[in-house]
């Protein structure tokens, strides 16, 4: 076998998702997308790593909303280890099944957590027994919290040295500062509109945001899917819908608030790891940002710091927070400049991609 050449990634790592990454890692190159779903995967050379994009075969294949592939979709797994053929080790939230198969292969696997504690708390007995097996079969554990990774540890009965907290990250090139409603000045916009909320995660509480904002007067829009506010009767100052990214990143600039409302942590639909991505994308815009409490939140902001945090579910709390924020210059410009420092040190893609790059070299090692 050749060597490497000096430099050249010495392991080669393929990265699995859910849903297929190959057009998004192609407009990412054009400049046209932000890489941070990509989880560092196109930030892998400096570390020596060869980061590889793998849709599975199955559902490359079979397309479309039918029953075939629904059963392609749960099929993936069983045959995605023996797609694998050059990989060294994998790195994927899949989970239901891969990590126990790949074994027969000795594939190594690092799983990352989205929102498995939620999972194993919705699944019956069969299945949690099914997903503390397969993540007992990885090699690692990534999760993207303390307090997630502590209820894995309990719900899945791991070993908490395989288990570990890595910060998720944010593409702070593509979502960069613009001047904003609060910055005074002929070049700041107006706040227009004068609250944005983000998310298409179903432990999105927009019921309470609409609650909160609708006494205040001002324009709001809730950049989700429709299903998000089916049943939510919306004053005309309050509008809905999903955004291509490269409109999104013009309302955060354009925004006087960005608030991530969320539903308490333990509530039974979307993620335990929800709210994460709109929180990081405001942040790295520089915005003043209103977010429900929740466990995995708190490490990344702190209240007062770089974002107002409030108790989920109060629609008094909440809206006390946007007032200050909008009624507050100062306050506003503060938290967006904190925010924007808080992601250029610690929270951006680069720094996922270190941070999960010795786990990955240590299961391709192992």
């Amino acid at each position: 076998m050749a060597l490497p050449e000096p430099g050249a990634p010495s392991l080669r790592v393929a990265f699995v998702f859910p849903n297929p990454r190959a057009e998004l890692a192609a407009a990412v190159a054009r400049g046209e997308a932000p890489d941070s779903t990509l989880l560092g995967q196109n930030h892998m050379a400096p570390h020596g790593i060869d980061g590889l994009l793998h849709d599975p075969w199955l559902t490359r294949r079979v397309k479309g909303d039918t029953a075939l592939h629904r059963v392609a979709w749960n099929l993936r797994e069983v045959l995605l280890p023996f797609e694998l053929t050059d990989a060294d080790a994998v790195f994927t939230p899949l989970a239901a099944a891969f990590p126990l198969v790949a074994r027969v292969r000795q594939l190594p696997v690092v799983v990352v957590n989205y929102g498995l504690c939620l999972i194993h708390e919705r699944a019956g007995t069969a299945r949690r027994r099914l997903l503390a097996a397969n993540l007992g079969a990885a090699h690692s554990v990534v999760c993207l919290g303390e307090s997630q990774r502590l209820q894995l540890i309990e719900q899945a009965g791991l070993d908490p040295a395989r288990v570990h907290t890595v910060l998720l990250g944010i593409d702070h090139e593509w979502f960069r500062p613009r001047p904003g409603p609060e910055s005074g000045g002929a070049s700041a916009p107006p706040a227009d509109p004068a609250v944005l909320a983000v998310g298409k995660d179903l432990a999105r509480d927009y019921a309470t945001l609409v609650e909160a904002v609708t006494p205040l007067g001002v324009r709001a829009h809730i950049a989700g899917y429709r299903r998000n506010v089916t049943g939510l009767e919306l004053p005309p100052a309050i509008t809905a819908g999903d955004m291509p990214i490269g409109e999104l990143r013009e309302a955060y600039a354009r925004a006087g608030c960005v608030v991530v409302p969320q539903f308490r942590d333990g509530y039974r639909y979307g993620s335990e790891g929800g709210g994460l991505t709109a929180l990081l994308e405001a942040m790295a815009m520089g915005r003043p940002l209103v977010v429900s409490d929740r466990g995995i939140t708190r490490d990344y902001v702190r209240d007062g710091v770089e974002a107002l945090v409030v108790p989920p579910e109060d629609p008094a709390a909440l809206r006390e927070a946007v007032a200050r924020i909008l009624g507050d210059p100062a306050l506003a410009a503060r938290l967006g400049a904190a925010a924007r420092a808080r992601v250029e040190s610690g929270l951006t893609s680069g720094h996922f991609a270190t941070g999960i790059a010795p786990l990955l070299r240590a299961a391709a090692e192992h």
